[in-house]
């Protein structure tokens, strides 16, 4: 049995309830994470492939490193936008796991987070994104890369394309391998059934924009991706009016009174299965998420992407997704027109080669995987393993009082068994730190009586004497 490491948030295979996933963010903030994550499992996952995830948010043990080298032949490393800010402690965390790997470790799909109308190249998280770099290419033969403008800002740190890095999009949308599902292209009207993404930290333009554009239709429901308003939505958990600074606009749905929650317009999923049959359902969903909108693409459904920042830009230009920059937006710029103007039969365009890249990418790394027929059929080793299925999430002033009755229960049981766990793990620890210190003191006595024989000898008597005499004389 071939044992591979991947970070990943979500353990695979494991049943967790809808709690245990919020609780334990075991989608590392975002759901748009299990899409890539799993892309890369279903590539890699053969009948003999047995993948263990990890979560690296913290320095790992000597211990762990050594069953680490002994147990996995290789440790794979699925990325996003990791080029930012606030990645720079995981950054650290990652560059310490793999400097100590004795196994190859390979990045897949890393990308730059970048505003549209920045112009200087340097940033805070440049030396230790630098340092990750070198530790991975030490342990690899080359590093995969979202998109032209992550390939433009390592270039300018000193690393050479096709040499270093080669841009090979998202694996998500290389799941199915060959072909991306047949797009169903309905008329769009007022009475279409759409969905829609966004996120709290949008620029207000867009915001307002994409708001606007919700009002055209009367059945348009919002997915989010965020664990923060999952939770919210589906027990009220309290989420934060301030992020990164800003204040989180009014009528953003974080409330139970607000109307996308009142009205059941609003819906989150924990897993991927649950999320493309709902898309299924959907004639067009439109917004400025990535995965939200490739998720749209993954279910047969078009999108149209509002690029907010280079990382999306990067990803909708590479895969030529429909889209549109956030500057571009004008006044009369309306998705109606959008959707009639936009060419979906691009999508297919140099995909299959876009594949063929992908793949060769994994090959250069001796990354073992399926066969390009299995991973085209829906038949692969991954789509047969046991994974959890949650359906849809609705708002909780929406479901009848014995669902909300279930989640509370289900949430506070969850919470409490964390608090348990917290609590144990410190007794642990006190009785863990209470034994050392014992054990220094009983150190310390041993020691003083050591020192207390020394000082009453002969031989350190003469030397204090005749450190005095020399001292006199200086």
């Amino acid at each position: 049995m071939r044992k591979i490491l991947m970070r990943s948030a979500m353990p695979l295979g494991e049943d967790k309830n809808i709690s245990e996933v919020l609780i334990h963010n075991l989608v590392g903030d975002n759901t748009g994470n299990l899409l890539f994550q799993n892309s890369v499992a279903r590539v890699i996952m053969t009948e003999d492939t047995e993948i263990t995830t990890i979560n690296v948010k913290r320095k790992f043990s000597q211990e762990e490193i050594d069953r680490f080298n002994s147990e996995y032949e290789m440790f794979l490393i699925p990325l996003a936008n990791a080029f930012r800010i606030s990645f720079i402690d995981q950054f650290r965390y990652l560059t310490d796991l793999v400097e100590r790997l004795t196994i190859p470790c390979v990045v897949i799909g890393i990308g730059i987070q970048r505003n549209l109308d920045a112009t200087a190249w340097n940033y805070p998280y440049d030396e230790a994104a630098t340092e990750f770099v070198k530790a991975v290419l030490n342990k690899s033969e080359i590093i995969g890369i979202r998109g032209e403008l992550t390939a433009e800002y390592l270039k300018r740190h000193g690393f050479v394309p096709e040499k270093d890095f080669t841009v090979i999009g998202c694996p998500s949308l290389y799941t199915y391998g060959d072909m991306l599902p047949e797009l169903n292209l309905p008329e769009l009207t007022p009475k279409s059934k759409v969905s829609v993404n966004f996120k709290t930290m949008l620029r207000p333009e867009l915001y307002s924009f994409i708001r606007k554009e919700i009002d055209k239709f009367e059945d348009c429901t919002f997915v989010t991706q965020v664990i923060k308003e999952i939770k919210a939505m589906y027990v009220g958990y309290p989420h934060p009016e301030m992020e990164n600074g800003r204040e989180v606009p009014k009528d953003y749905p974080i409330h139970f009174s607000n109307e996308m929650m009142t009205s059941n317009h609003m819906v989150g999923f924990l897993d991927q299965t649950s999320w493309l049959n709902y898309l299924a359902t959907r004639d067009f969903n439109f917004g400025s998420r990535i995965h939200g909108d490739i998720s749209s693409l993954l279910a047969g459904t078009p999108c149209y992407i509002f690029a907010s920042d280079g990382r999306v830009k990067e990803l909708a230009e590479y895969h030529n997704i429909p889209h549109m920059s956030l500057f571009d937006i004008k006044d009369d710029t309306d998705i109606f027109d959008l959707y009639e103007k936009a060419d979906y039969s691009l999508l297919q365009k140099g995909h299959k080669q876009r594949v063929s890249h992908y793949l060769d990418f994994l090959d250069k790394n001796g990354v073992k995987r399926i066969d390009r027929d299995v991973l085209n059929s829906k038949d692969a080793p991954f789509d047969r393993m046991h994974q959890s299925v949650y359906g849809e999430i609705r708002p909780f002033p929406t479901v009848s009082l014995d669902e909300q009755e279930r989640r509370i229960h289900e949430f506070i049981g969850v919470m409490e068994a964390k608090e348990k766990n917290l609590k144990d793990r410190y007794a642990e620890y006190r009785k863990d730190t209470n034994a050392k210190l014992k054990e220094n003191k009983a150190q310390q006595k041993k020691l003083e009586k050591e020192l207390a024989l020394i000082k009453s000898s002969k031989f350190y008597k003469m030397k204090v004497k005749y450190d005095a005499i020399k001292n006199k004389f200086r």
